[in-house]
């Protein structure tokens, strides 16, 4: 069953902030962060700044940057909860991921936070790491070593949505097409998961093609282009995030009609796309979904309330936390189109107190899974 979508928190900062995010990835360096400002989040009086590092198995597209950036501003934000920070990534590789990992360790770093190129592959370096008290927290993309904290998306949750809304848009009945993401990742097998099972109930609904975006529009544009001639007509597309743009792109560019409904990835590239085709056709209906690229903010609180002893973290059931994922329907598209740039991502900056209380919520068994915010405003 999918579970209902609901608004939990819109949280008014600076649209700003998002900009400075992304305009601060500096992949693979350090900082004291000494020399930043406090942003006013409650006093660490007899408590630890941690010195906390992120290893991200990939960021070759504009999510993970984003991602990064979150991380990096939120560290610089805050030098009295965070003494030092550095971010490292193994360019899609898991055994140099692990590598990475084990030489954190070396480093001295208090935290670990890992966005994991395999659910298992890095599970003996997180161990590792354990063992000699480092505090691991894998987030988005997860791995399953048993010692290791996790922050997640429900993304089983994710598909359902996105499948519901094309069944409902469909009539149930219709050829489909699915832009998946990045092979052998959780996060991919787990949309996929959750989509294909609302679409098993659907005998008239179709999957046609598959072809993997890896979250990436233009990689989704040039995949879809090549299968596009081979299949029937296409009345609706499952996407995984930040690859919406680039198939709507693909199908305007091959001059299809009717456009099929394409599910949006929260990117602004895809939003001015769905703008522009809802002004020409004020009938066309669909949604946008995505992860939110401050989940590594959510992971760096998350441990640092670990470190700390703070918020009864270490209670979490099963050692997880979830962050919402965010859902843009069609009365909240003009005003994200107008706040992000082309190459942004929606997100809302995770703060010590949102992160607080996506742990009060797992704690009570009460997670909020889904958010349909307006933009950060000032």
């Amino acid at each position: 069953m999918m579970i209902p979508l609901r608004t939990a928190y819109r949280r008014r900062l600076a649209i700003g902030a998002l900009i400075v995010a992304a305009a601060a990835v500096l992949t693979g360096c350090s900082n004291s962060g000494t020399d930043a400002g406090s942003t006013g989040d409650t006093g660490t009086d007899g408590v630890k700044p941690i010195k906390i590092a992120l290893s991200n198995y990939f960021n070759g597209n504009i999510w993970r940057k984003q991602m990064e950036a979150s991380f990096e501003a939120t560290a610089k934000a805050n030098p009295d909860y965070v003494s030092d920070f550095k971010v490292v990534n193994s360019d899609g590789s898991a055994p140099q991921q692990a590598q990475q990992i084990q030489s954190l360790v070396l480093e001295g770093y208090d935290a670990i936070i890992i966005d994991a190129a395999s659910p298992t592959a890095l599970n003996g370096a997180i161990q590792e790491a354990c063992d000699v008290g480092v505090t691991v927290v894998v987030f988005d993309s997860l791995a399953t070593a048993d010692c290791a904290y996790k922050v997640a998306f429900d993304y089983e949750t994710y598909g359902e949505v996105e499948a519901q809304f094309l069944a409902d848009q469909l009539g149930g009945k219709g050829n489909v097409l699915f832009v998946r993401g990045i092979a052998g990742i959780t996060v991919d097998d787990d949309i996929y998961r959750g989509a294909t099972s609302v679409l098993s109930k659907y005998p008239d609904m179709k999957i046609v093609g598959e072809v993997y975006g890896e979250f990436t529009e233009s990689t989704a544009q040039q995949e879809v282009a090549k299968i596009l001639p081979s299949l029937p007509q296409v009345d609706g597309v499952l996407t995984e995030g930040n690859d919406g743009g680039g198939t709507l792109d693909a199908f305007l560019q091959a001059g299809t009609s009717p456009l099929p409904v394409i599910i949006q990835g929260n990117s602004g590239q895809g939003l001015e796309g769905w703008v522009k085709v809802a002004q020409e056709n004020p009938d066309y209906k669909t949604m946008s979904i995505s992860s939110q690229p401050s989940i590594s903010s959510t992971a760096l609180w998350l441990s640092w309330m670990l470190i700390n002893d703070q918020n009864d973290a270490s209670t979490l059931p099963d050692k997880t936390v979830y962050a919402p994922l965010l859902i843009i329907p069609e009365e909240n598209r003009d005003a994200w189109a107008d706040a992000l740039d082309y190459t942004q991502i929606a997100e809302n900056p995770t703060t010590l107190e949102q992160a607080q209380s996506y742990v009060k919520s797992a704690i009570d068994g009460d997670p909020v899974l889904q958010d349909e915010p307006l933009p950060p405003t000032s």
